[in-house]
């Protein structure tokens, strides 16, 4: 899976899963399906939140 250089991704990081953890990608915009499932054993959950914003 290579996330580098697209300009989509908005985070990368680890979150709870029911049965330990789980890889959370977050994504401005609905890609489809072009991330896998899971990587080296690992789920991948991707999340579609958005544009990011400074906020005051």
């Amino acid at each position: 899976m290579t996330l580098k250089g697209r300009s989509d991704v908005r985070g990368i990081g680890i979150a709870r899963a029911a049965d330990g953890y789980q890889l959370q990608v977050n994504l401005s915009r609905d890609s489809g399906s072009d991330l896998p499932g899971a990587v080296d054993g690992v789920d991948v959950q991707v999340r579609v939140v958005g544009s990011i914003r400074a906020s005051a």
